[in-house]
């Protein structure tokens, strides 16, 4: 009995440790698309007469805030308001059990809100 339950259990560990990998991962790449989208909203353009974002002020700032975290990513701005985020980053995994690695992507989208909570802004 220990014969064919010692390996499954093993089996079943080596899933668990790699699968860990695989959700640092994803919760990994989540995490940097919102930071990067965030940064990039920082970027606004307060010279004209409606608030909205400089966007190539907020295009590098999000790709700077990715390049300094060493994952690459895309960036795209989606309105005068809002910016997109999209990262990919590989953790390498302990077993090798589901591959050598865990990729995952994430993508945030940040919209830019000025000083209002009913959506009205200027």
């Amino acid at each position: 009995m220990a014969a064919v339950l010692v390996p499954a259990l093993l089996l079943v560990l080596a899933l668990v440790v790699d699968g860990s990998a695989r959700l640092r991962a994803i919760a990994r790449a989540d995490a940097l698309a919102a930071e990067a989208a965030r940064a990039a909203n920082t970027a606004v353009d307060t010279r004209s007469s409606s608030v909205g974002i400089d966007t190539a002020t907020a295009a590098r700032t999000a790709a700077d805030y990715l390049t300094r975290a060493g994952h690459p990513g895309q960036v795209t701005i989606t309105g005068s308001r809002a910016v997109r985020v999209t990262v990919t980053v590989t953790e390498p995994t302990t077993t090798g059990l589901l591959g050598s690695r865990a990729e995952a992507t994430g993508t945030a989208l940040a919209e830019l809100g000025v000083g209002t909570r009913t959506g009205d802004l200027p």
